[in-house]
């Protein structure tokens, strides 16, 4: 008796998708969890192991390395070599703790010269530390030349009260179109004669904004966009080359299609 082709077909078929089920179901499976926050308070921890936590988050949630460095210059910001003792000569008066705690809560209070004042709040979106980790922080930044002394006391009870990994993953909305605004970073708005965006290739006239959601609020892009010369400029970059302009030549649709997009790279 002949089978018919298309039984044949459908038989193989059948065949095929069985080898590859089973192949597949052979294969180990992983669940994906999201990484826990560090937390500290009422556990009983070693310095060092403080300042390896510290060390962890610094170069990892916390997205410190973004613009910091420690032995050269970062992009963005200042080297930290030695900053657990140079840290008590940044303000009379101030221990190198207390500076420390209040330029991770209050980067703004004091900006080194030659740099903008970019920072964000670390205990505050984008980045949202909690207590402990911003305790652990403080204590890696000590050890980089100082003594590493700081308690879970000498970090305020209320950081990261109603902006920790919470509200800080939680996506923020703008009313525009991330697909429309990568049309107008690429056209436009001539963003990619300054700017690499992610897998956009553009000159190295400014800087990379690859990642400029993780480390910025959004408040922040919007105003870089509309008054790039008030937001301030990038060190190791030329001043008043972004133009002042995109609040005439961008209309209300393009902008926020543009924030959306920016708010994409993280």
């Amino acid at each position: 008796m002949r089978v018919p082709i298309a039984v044949r077909v459908a038989l193989f078929a059948l065949v095929v998708m069985g080898v590859y089920t089973y192949f597949a179901n052979s294969i180990p499976q992983i669940e994906s969890r999201p990484p826990q926050e560090l937390s500290l308070e009422g556990g009983n921890v070693t310095p060092a192991q403080l300042v390896r936590a510290g060390q962890e988050i610094f170069r990892t949630k916390g997205t410190c390395e973004v613009c910091h460095r420690v032995g050269q210059a970062g992009a963005r910001a200042p080297d930290l070599a030695g900053i657990g003792a140079r840290a008590a000569q940044r303000k009379p008066g101030m221990s190198a703790k207390q500076y420390l705690i209040e330029s991770l809560l209050q980067p703004n209070a004091y900006v080194v010269e030659g740099y903008p004042p970019i920072m964000p709040a670390v205990d505050r979106p984008p980045i949202g530390l909690n207590r402990s980790e911003v305790w652990a922080v403080v204590a890696y930044l000590q050890s980089l030349g100082g003594t590493v002394d700081v308690t879970l006391n000498d970090i305020p009870p209320t950081v990261g009260a109603g902006g920790g990994a919470t509200a800080a993953a939680a996506e923020v909305k703008v009313p525009g179109d991330p697909k429309a605004g990568r049309a107008v970073f690429t056209g436009k708005g001539g963003c990619v004669a300054c700017h690499k965006a992610g897998d956009i290739a553009g000159a190295p006239v400014g800087p990379d904004l690859s990642q400029i959601a993780r480390i910025q609020t959004p408040e922040y892009i919007m105003r870089k966009i509309l008054d790039p010369k008030g937001a301030g400029t990038v060190a190791g970059f030329p001043a008043g080359v972004m133009p002042q302009t995109f609040g005439q030549t961008l209309t209300a649709r393009e902008y926020t299609d543009l924030v959306a997009f920016l708010l994409t790279l993280k």
